[in-house]
């Protein structure tokens, strides 16, 4: 009997550990915990009262959570199979109206192929080529610590057509000697979502009433020491009235129209520091309406970054400005940001950020940070946010 037991005590000690050994083979589980208080000062530059929503606040929001699964299968010859299904949820977001957005596969899902030689091929929802130019360009302000430290994005100062977009067919060349390239386009069927953006509130799949698709290429070059790199991308059937929206807004019109914008930078890596700059020009044009309707106008925005790390430490400073529209008699269309975000390592998978940024609005703009709070035209913001990050 004492020998039974102590085969069944083994036994169970035993089984967890087999268990452990397990293989997944090819798929593999992941995902970021992210959230942080923010300490929000709103100052009203415009006149008009600050709606409640608006006012200066605290607030706990979420900082860009996301829970994936992905597969990569061996096909031999150097070939593979891709499958990732990627999803946004929101861990503490003070009740903000992007809830009805935390839905599976809202994030980079796709199928695809690909060949060490050849590249890879991926079909579905996935970042448009002009987004991913930024991260060859510089690496460093691309993988910003937090949301409320972030400068690029649809409604920030840099990137504003740079997306993550359905109905997307994606190319990327494999690495050539440290050159590489992505392509890619976009039907338009999704881009009321990915690109013009309804009202608050609204589901984020909703279809857009004329397709708009759109087509991005990049080329970037990366060496131990700097990286540089170019990013153009178009909108078809679709312009952009700049002096009317900071934030991308892509509509159709009557008549001939154009929406494209390209960037181009780079960041020089020494030791433990990096340092880069981005200058973008966005322009758009329609021809053919009323007078009083025509526009032809562009918008330059620059950005700057510096970066330090080492060990459990990462420090950023950010800084992006947006000259006022070219093309239009209205004026005091331009903004800035600064940023200054610090990250400490507690382990390899968790995480401590402090940010501060300060948005300074002129009397026709609207810009804001990533973690979307939304400002009135001609409102300056200053956002502290301390928070935590998991990873797994």
């Amino acid at each position: 009997m004492k020998k039974l037991i102590a085969l069944a005590i083994s036994a169970a000690f035993a089984a967890p550990v087999a268990f452990a050994d397990v293989e997944l083979g090819p798929f593999s589980i992941y995902g970021t915990l992210g959230s942080a208080v923010e300490v929000i000062s709103v100052n009203n530059n415009s006149g008009a009262a600050i709606a409640n929503t608006a006012d200066s606040q605290t607030r706990l929001m979420d900082q860009t959570s996301k829970l994936g699964f992905k597969a990569k299968y061996d096909l031999g010859n150097d070939f593979f199979a891709l499958a990732q299904v990627e999803s946004r949820f929101y861990l503490g977001n003070n009740g903000d109206n992007t809830d009805d957005k935390a839905e599976i596969g809202s994030r980079n899902t796709f199928v695809g192929v690909g060949g060490k030689q050849v590249g890879t091929l991926r079909l579905g929802r996935y970042d448009n080529a002009y987004k991913l130019s930024l991260k060859q360009i510089v690496p460093t302000l691309y993988g910003n610590l937090n949301d409320a430290s972030s400068t690029y994005g649809s409604k920030q100062i840099l990137n504003r057509l740079g997306a993550r977009q359905g109905d997307m067919v994606a190319y990327e060349t494999p690495d050539w000697a440290g050159f590489s390239a992505n392509l890619s386009h976009n039907f338009g069927k999704d881009s009321a979502n990915s690109i013009s953006a309804g009202a608050a509130g609204t589901p984020s799949n909703t279809p857009a009433t004329d397709l708009m698709g759109q087509t991005s290429v990049s080329l970037g070059y990366k060496h131990s020491l700097f990286n540089v790199g170019f990013g153009y991308t178009t909108v078809n059937n679709a312009a952009w009235k700049l002096d009317g929206s900071s934030g991308a807004k892509a509509a159709n019109f009557t008549g001939t129209q154009k929406l494209e914008a390209y960037q181009l930078g780079g960041q020089v890596n020494y030791m433990d520091f990096s340092a880069g700059a981005v200058f973008e020009r966005t322009s758009s044009s329609v021809s053919g309406l009323a007078a009083a309707k025509n526009f032809d106008q562009k918008q330059n925005v620059y950005g700057l970054i510096a970066g330090y790390k080492k060990d459990a430490l990462e420090v950023q400073v950010q800084y992006a400005k947006a000259n006022d529209v070219d093309g239009t008699t209205l004026t005091d269309t331009g903004g800035q940001q600064a940023t200054i975000a610090v990250g400490y390592q507690f382990h390899k998978y968790v995480q401590a950020v402090a940010s501060f940024s300060k948005v300074d609005n002129q009397k026709n703009s609207n810009f804001t940070t990533a973690s979307g709070f939304a400002l009135a035209k001609g409102n300056d913001m200053n956002q502290f946010a301390f928070g935590l990050v998991g990873k797994f």
